[in-house]
């Protein structure tokens, strides 16, 4: 999935220093929860898609932060990847990753919209 954005800056006071302040914060503004209910939403739909003998399995996907702005989702169990290709629902695991990322690619994208907007009313005043 991919995201495109235009901004442009016509008509609005303080243009350089919105792009400016718009750029370098933007991982900020994005790193946090988008990327966390992403990898939360990953996590829980793996779960649910997990094969269940014992339950061992699905109670140790988890997702957890990695640094401020990576997440990782992990299936502890030691044969995870042999049930994620030799199950009854084989690709539990990867095909949970692929079709969550529209949610987390919708979040940031609302995010960066936002923020965005955030900007230009700031600067549309005259900062």
């Amino acid at each position: 999935m991919s995201i495109k954005m235009t901004i442009t800056t016509r008509g609005v006071q303080g243009a350089p220093k919105l792009a400016n302040e718009f750029f370098m914060n933007l991982p900020r503004v994005l790193g946090q929860r988008p990327l966390e209910e992403y990898a939360a939403n990953t996590a829980d739909n793996m779960q649910m898609d997990a094969p269940v003998d014992t339950g061992y399995l699905r109670n140790n996907i988890q997702s957890y932060r990695v640094d401020p702005f990576t997440m990782s989702v992990t299936s502890w169990a030691p044969y995870s990847e042999i049930a994620d290709e030799r199950s009854s629902r084989p690709g539990y695991f990867t095909n949970n990753t692929f079709s969550s990322a529209n949610i987390g690619g919708q979040m940031m994208m609302d995010a960066s919209v936002q923020y965005l907007r955030t900007l230009l009313n700031k600067y549309q005043s005259g900062p």
